[in-house]
């Protein structure tokens, strides 16, 4: 990348006023908005780890930046971020279609719902996580800053 590019994107980001986000999604209705923000992550099954002991399941993934709306964005450069995902009080774990998920591929989120104490995260490559809670507490913190891509992710 020229050093002209690179200065550009840099300006470009000062333009935006990034901030990291950290929120915490308690109710049943912020799951959409956590959906939202989460969809089209780029997750490595990998990184997706249950801890049975503390309850939780963690995992970090490339986020991309949904947040920031189209007409701001300049030159068609869209934004990720490196974010990760803690899910508490989980009684429960079944990973569906797991053995099917070679470790070398990426999977993209495509939606997050919540129905009878059951968060369900769905996958692409036919890969579903079903986690059964307690009750409803969820952190998403990104963990660096954005960086530019072209690529926006297309839905139908």
């Amino acid at each position: 990348m020229s050093i002209e590019k690179q200065k550009s994107l840099s300006s470009n980001k000062k333009d935006y006023n990034f901030k990291k986000l950290k929120l915490k999604f308690l109710e049943k209705n912020e799951i959409e908005i956590f959906s939202t923000l989460c969809q089209d992550g780029i997750f490595s099954i990998n990184e997706i780890i249950f801890n049975k002991r503390e309850k939780i399941l963690i995992a970090t993934f490339s986020r991309f930046c949904w947040e920031f709306k189209e007409e701001e964005i300049k030159n068609d450069t869209f934004y990720r971020v490196v974010s990760g995902i803690r899910i508490c009080h989980v009684e429960d774990v079944k990973f569906l279609n797991k053995d099917k998920i070679d470790s070398s591929k990426f999977m993209n989120l495509l939606s997050v719902g919540f129905s009878k104490n059951e968060i369900v995260l769905n996958f692409s490559l036919n890969f579903t996580i079903k986690l059964q809670v307690e009750k409803i507490e969820i952190f998403l913190d990104d963990l660096d800053m954005p960086w530019p891509t072209a690529k926006k992710p297309m839905h139908k």
